[in-house]
């Protein structure tokens, strides 16, 4: 204690510095995570510097709606990915590097392509089926049909409830609940239908990440018996 610092704050302070640095190496090593947000980025910044309309058309024509679903369902669905509706949506796609990095680091490339994939179709099916449904049954106004549903938060949501496997046991509970809480929480208070898509695709997520510890498990014990 040379320096007059009590000894657990210079610990907290040296814990998160080398999270910090876990984390600058994580990113700097996830060569598809940061194609893939530098791309949102570069998209969404070409498509908010047109006029207004041309960014509400180009918005409408990659929006994952039913009318597109209809009309161009792989389009739609895949290019509603690579754009949000938003200057302010590119804040995701900075913490978005950071959970695609990592899932990246945990499973490698081409899993986290069909997390990511599965997160973002499988929500934007779910959240089809149920308006497509409000609407037959009269509860879903007809206009929803064409409204913009684009971004990247499917995929984070589903890269997230998968890499509740990465965390260590004794914090497992507190990282679900967090995880939780983040996407949940907002459709309690807004209860619109991308807040049901948050929820759909992190329900993907941790799905997928069950599936695949039942997976490592099943080995693990074929293992032990050979």
């Amino acid at each position: 204690m040379t320096d007059g610092q009590p000894a657990p704050q210079r610990r907290g302070r040296v814990d998160t510095r080398a999270v910090l640095r876990d984390v600058g190496r994580t990113v700097a090593h996830a060569d598809l995570a940061i194609a893939y947000c530098a791309t949102v980025t570069l998209v969404t910044l070409v498509v908010m510097l047109q006029p207004e309309e041309r960014t509400a058309e180009i918005l409408a024509s990659v929006s994952a709606n039913l009318d597109n679903l209809q009309a161009a369902p792989v389009v739609s669905m895949l290019g509603s990915a690579f754009v949000v509706e938003s200057g302010w949506g590119l804040a995701l796609v900075v913490q978005l590097l950071v959970v695609l990095a990592y899932l990246q680091r945990f499973v490698g490339r081409l899993a986290s392509v069909v997390v990511g994939l599965a997160g973002h179709v499988g929500a934007g099916l779910v959240v089809a089926a149920g308006l497509a449904t409000g609407i037959f049954h009269g509860f879903v106004d007809e206009s929803v049909a064409a409204a913009t549903d684009v971004g990247v938060s499917y995929v984070m949501a589903a890269a997230m409830g998968f890499l509740v496997l990465a965390v260590p046991p004794p914090w497992r509970w507190w990282y679900l609940g967090a995880t939780a809480v983040y996407w949940l929480l907002p459709g309690a208070i807004y209860r619109t239908f991308t807040d049901a898509g948050h929820a759909s695709a992190l329900a993907i997520g941790l799905l997928l990440a069950l599936v695949a510890a039942r997976a490592v498990a099943a080995d693990r014990d074929r293992s032990g018996r050979a």
